[in-house]
Formats: C-alpha cells, structure tokens, sequence
C-alpha cells in the first residue's frame, strides 16, 4: 500500500516545491532587490543567517531522518517506537543547548568571530543560533513524517508556506511596514511557525514520547554510533553545500551574496524533482534493505537515477537555453550570471543522479564510508574556493565559487559510485544514462545558439517548449525512462476519467 501512495505523494510534493519556488522567484528577482534597494548587505546577512543554520540545523538533528527509517523495523516488530522518538530527541536537545544556545549567550563576541559577522552585524549571533536550533527540529519532525510516508504537508510546511511568509515579509519591509533591524527576528519567527506545523502534524500521526529507556544497551550505543557517524558525514555534506555562500561573503564581502543567491536559486529549479521524492525514497530504501529485498533494492536505484537524470537535466536544458532571455528580466544589478547558473545547475543535476546510491549508502552497514568522502570534498572545496575567488587568486569571483563546489561535488559522487560497485558490484549508471545525456545536450547546445530579438518572455516559453517537446518524444521513442512514462500516462488517463 505505501508503494501505491508513493507517486501521488511525491506529485503533490512536487507541485509544492514547484509553487514554493513561483513564490521564491517573485521574491529574489523581484521583492527582494525593491525592497533591499539601498542595503544589499542586509539581504547578504539574512542569507549567511539561512546558511549557517543549514550547516548547524542537521548537526543538531544528529542523524535523526536517517535513523528513523534505519530502526524502524525492529522498534515496530517490538511495539517501542516512541522509545525510539525520544532516544533520537534527546541529541537535538542537548546539542542544542551546550554548542550553540550556551556560546552564544556566554561568548557572543567569539561566536561573532568564528561566524565572520562584522561591525552592526555582530548582533545576529543570537538570531542565527535560534535559526540553528528551529532547523534542526524542522529536520527531526521532517524525518518523522517521512518514516510514515507522510510528506505531503510537511513539504507543504517548509517550502510553500514559508517561501510565501518570507515574501509577505519582503514585502513589508519594502513598504515601510516592517524595519530592517525587525527583518531578520521576524524572519526567524517564520520559522518558529514552519515547525509549530511539524509539530502538529507529526502529534496528529501519532508522535509520542516516553520517559522510558530501550532496555537493550547494545542498540542504544548502536544508534547513538549510527547518529554521531552520520551528522559527521553529513554536516560535512552541509558545509559543502553552504560554502559557496560563506565563502563569498569573506573573499568578496556580503553585497555580493545576493547575486549568487539569484543565480542559485535560477539554477535550484533543477533540483525540484529531488526535493519532491527524497524524502519517499529514504524509507522504501531502508524497507528494501531491512527486508533484504535486492532487486526491490536495484529497483529503486536504477528507476531514481534515471528519472532524477532525465528530469532535473531537462530543467537545466529549459533554463540553460533561455539564459540570454533570463538575463534581460533580470533587475541592473544581477545580469550576466549566465555561466554561475549553468554551473550551479550541474551541481544540482549531480546531486539529483546521484541521490539513489547516496541513500543506499547511508541506510546501510557500510554508511561510515561516505564520512571521509564528505569530508575530503570539504577540505578541497576550501583552498578551491580561496584559489578561484578573489583577485590575488584566479579572480572568478561568483564563478569560482560555483567552479569549486562543482569539483568537490563531482568528485564525491564518483567516489560513492565507485564504493557501490566495490560493495554490491553494481555500477549505477549505465548506457541509458549516456542516452539521456545526448538526449539532454543535443536541444541545449543547438537552441542556446538562437538568439533572437523580441520579447523576452515570450521567447522563454517558446525555447521552453521546444525542449520539453524534444524531451518527450526522446523519452517515449528510445524508452528512457519506462517508470515515468507510465506514470505519467496513469495521471493521464486518471484526468480523462479512463481506467
């Protein structure tokens, strides 16, 4: 039955993520530069805020999402799940607490330092620790719901509602209604109200916890030694996704960050399939496992890679070759980042690919793997971008940055590859991945070289379009992807009321 749910779900999450990112491009391309016309440092400082807690948010969760699909067969089979909430509950807590509420009170100045805030901006180390701690139990609740295959609303949660309270609140700001120095608590609030629908949603599906202890000690130290080698490799994998961002504001300083924040959220929109089934996938994958159901397992690699391929890569094609056009809407201030999208959107094209054997990883014995790849990719992804950002570097500025996370990104990706196929001797992609790709460059080489004159958005839909028409008829003829098709075909059939 769950598996029945699966692509209904993983529709409606699509469809919020997709409505979410509407609300996000009227707000970065259009509110956000109105209303911070005079003070782009200010934007830079909410952003460096959101980067922080999405580096210390899963930190915090210490592994909670994955150990919550990892244990919940054997706490099922003995009727203790809340023993288990509350064993994966009590980390956040304390974490919390000790590393980033009691510093931050105790020692602001030096978490000002370590944070790189200067001048009137040192003042947001308490905001950013609170932001650090509301993410972390965002994500606890986020992996409940997911271990019950409940997405849809807390999918709707993070990326809807809350894209549509940070517009609201642009918009105050713009008009007058709201201060700047009130922008980032109320900002913070936002998301105060985000996990308060966590909550509530994850008490309406039976979340519960429990003064009681697991009585068996061997599984207590095997969860805890799952969590704390997970949010190692994991926060590494956070950090890498953040330091761009991070690395901008010291090499170039915080003015700059909105650019980048324009021109990743562009190329983000590849990424919204991965978004939209990540959260289903991580508890089929652990099912599979815990039942040791290996095609089942093989299943969902091979049906996760090529859907992820084909789709974020036929996104990335839409926006690559409507970059001219994009770059015409755009305001003054934040043209010609063409090339920082293009690569952004490989990256999230990577990620997407990728996103079956990295679960698989994770939700197996052998996730201790992944730790030293996450963290060598950082310890790279540093020096790279302290080489290509600033003048006394390579001077790529936006570019470079983008240019280092792609080859740390890359890299981490081959090595999962080729961990997976040491372990099961399976190599994920294949010659089907090839096909999808030619499919996917022959329309963005050859139409990105059209550029005419006229009216901007009317030649996006047109580029668009052709693309999407290419996409599909490559798709149904050389049966690319088998498991989309029939899914969409399904939908289809559902809509026109025919069985």
């Amino acid at each position: 039955m769950a598996r029945l749910r699966v692509p209904a779900q993983a529709l409606r999450n699509f469809l919020s993520i997709l409505l979410g990112f509407a609300l996000g491009g009227i707000n970065n391309l259009l509110v956000l530069p109105w209303a911070f016309e005079d003070d782009l440092g200010s934007w830079g400082l909410v952003r460096i805020a959101a980067a922080w807690a999405m580096i210390f948010g899963p930190l915090l969760a210490f592994g909670a999402p994955s150990a919550f699909n990892r244990f919940k067969g054997v706490f099922t089979t003995e009727g203790k799940l809340p023993e288990l909430y509350t064993t994966l509950l009590a980390p956040p807590l304390v974490l919390f607490l000790g590393l980033v509420a009691l510093p931050a009170l105790v020692i602001p100045e030096s978490v000002a330092d370590v944070l790189g805030l200067e001048g009137e901006n040192r003042k947001a180390v308490w905001p950013i620790a609170l932001l650090s701690g509301i993410t972390g139990l965002q994500i606890y609740f986020s992996g409940f719901l997911s271990s019950r295959l409940k997405t849809s609303l807390a999918t709707f949660a993070r990326e809807t509602f809350f894209k549509f309270g940070y517009l609201a609140l642009a918009v105050a700001l713009g008009l007058g209604w709201l201060g700047q120095a009130a922008f980032l608590p109320a900002f913070v609030g936002l998301y105060l109200v985000v996990l308060t629908l966590l909550i509530a949603q994850s008490l309406a599906n039976r979340f519960t916890i429990t003064p009681k202890r697991i009585q068996n000690r061997t599984l207590t130290r095997e969860i805890r030694k799952y969590g704390g080698t997970l949010i190692i490799g994991s926060s590494a994998w956070m950090i890498l996704g953040q330091i761009d961002i991070i690395m901008i504001g010291r090499c170039m300083g915080l003015e700059h960050v909105p650019a980048y924040t324009i021109a990743a959220f562009i190329a983000a929109v590849a990424q919204v399939p991965y978004r939209s089934f990540t959260r289903l996938l991580q508890p089929l994958i652990a099912s599979a496992l815990h039942a040791k159901d290996e095609r089942e397992t093989w299943r969902l690699m091979g049906m996760t890679h090529r859907s992820m391929l084909l789709i974020s890569g036929w996104i990335l094609a839409c926006i690559w070759v409507c970059i001219p056009e994009i770059d015409q809407l755009l305001p003054a201030a934040f043209k010609g980042l063409g090339t920082v999208i293009a690569v952004v959107g490989l990256i999230k094209v990577l990620q997407s690919a990728s996103m079956g054997s990295s679960m698989l990883l994770g939700q197996s014995d052998h996730y201790q793997k992944t730790v030293w790849i996450n963290w060598m990719m950082v310890i790279l992804a540093i020096p790279l971008n302290l080489w290509f950002i600033p003048d006394s570097g390579l001077g790529l500025g936006l570019v470079g940055a983008a240019l280092a996370t792609l080859i740390a990104v890359g890299l981490a990706v081959t090595l999962r590859q080729i961990i997976v196929w040491k372990v099961w001797r399976v190599f994920v992609p294949d010659l089907g991945t090839l096909r999808i790709l030619l499919v996917i460059v022959a329309p963005a080489i050859l139409i990105n070289l059209w550029h005419p004159a006229g009216i901007a958005m009317g030649f996006i839909l047109l580029k668009s379009s052709l693309v999407t028409a290419w996409m599909a008829f490559a798709t149904m003829r050389l049966n690319l992807a088998p498991e989309v098709v029939n899914i969409a075909t399904e939908r289809l059939n559902k809509m026109r009321g025919i069985k």
